[in-house]
């Protein structure tokens, strides 16, 4: 693997906000994707002595783009934001458009198109890396909310996940799995290892869940049909 990760939460009072630093160990550039908190994300960046170069947006909601400005004007980096939302996300300086590589280093990140909780909303692929960056559209165990979009336009895009290989590691935009995770569920042999991930995650571990396991307790991703999908 050539990438380094490193998740922040932010927000820690009321949203748990996910950033994600990521270091190319073979170009050793650093990007951010969802720079949500400003001192956060810095105290990571000192501690682990990177200068990050960019930021990847996933979407304009205020939580995911709070760092921003304050991030650009220290570090002199470059914004990348989703060319829907472009004139809404702060600072941004080139657009994201779905299915066009970015190349930051060693890295090729594919953005993928994924409507639904924004209109404009991206997730950011990394085949090579087998990572999806799935912003507020997907949260272990449960979706985001639809702020702009239609119910349609959220199957369809989970849709796209579901395309994916089942060993794609699922990185959030929010810690929601406690909230989202049904009671019985720790009480149930089969939901134990996907709690072990949950318990590290709160412990400040990398413990991403694979695309299989949401498969596998995602209710929402376990719908093949619109209809099923809204419970008809």
């Amino acid at each position: 693997m050539s990438i380094k990760l490193f998740p922040v939460l932010c927000n820690e009072k009321n949203m748990a906000n996910y950033a994600y630093i990521l270091n190319d160990t073979q170009s050793k550039q650093t990007l951010i994707i969802d720079a949500a908190e400003p001192d956060p994300i810095i105290s990571k960046l000192e501690e682990l002595n990177l200068t990050p170069s960019y930021i990847l947006t996933t979407h304009h909601h205020f939580d995911h783009v709070g760092a921003n400005e304050t991030l650009k004007q220290k570090y002199n980096l470059q914004i990348i934001a989703p060319e829907k939302e472009f004139s809404k996300i702060p600072a941004a300086d080139k657009a994201a458009r779905n299915g066009e590589i970015i190349r930051i280093g060693s890295l090729e990140i594919t953005p993928i198109s994924a409507a639904g909780h924004t209109n404009g909303h991206l997730l950011y692929y990394i085949p090579k890396e087998k990572m999806l960056f799935t912003g507020d559209v997907l949260f272990n165990c449960c979706v985001g909310g639809l702020f702009e979009g239609t119910p349609a336009e959220m199957f369809e895009s989970l849709q796209k996940i579901k395309a994916l290989p089942d060993e794609t590691l699922i990185f959030p935009g929010h810690e929601y799995t406690r909230s989202c995770l049904p009671p019985q569920a720790f009480n149930q042999p089969a939901f134990q290892p996907y709690l072990q991930k949950m318990f590290d995650r709160e412990q400040g571990n990398t413990a991403p869940a694979t695309l299989a396991e949401e498969k596998q307790f995602n209710p929402y991703l376990q719908a093949d049909t619109l209809s099923e999908f809204l419970g008809q």
